[in-house]
């Protein structure tokens, strides 16, 4: 057994008050808290899965070969219409986030 056995009854009150905190904690994160944490950088963690997806998604669109390739949606339709828009877009959120921030 791995019990530790406390006399004190002050000190036991405080352990079993130390871990109702941490539960109520891990309760109140969520899914995505579990994942990513709590505060003021989850967003930036959260859009940075986001950008890094994306562009994984296109690498291995890029590395595919050509035969597997959709005709009609190329590399150039993929970089040009989607992950440059996407990834500019995510940019300037980051940075008008850190200047709105700055500001108050």
């Amino acid at each position: 057994m791995n019990r530790l056995e406390i006399q004190d009854p002050k000190v036991a009150s405080k352990i079993i008050a130390a871990n109702a905190e941490s539960e109520r904690r891990k309760a109140e994160l969520g899914f995505l808290g579990k994942f990513y944490g709590s505060g003021e950088n989850v967003r930036l963690y959260i859009v940075g899965t986001i950008a890094l997806g994306i562009l994984l998604v296109a690498l291995v669109y890029t590395l595919t070969p050509e035969r597997y390739r959709s005709p009609e949606f190329g590399l150039k339709e993929m970089w040009t219409l989607v992950v440059l828009p996407v990834e500019s877009t995510i940019i300037g959120y980051l940075i008008g986030s850190r200047t709105k921030e700055g500001r108050s």
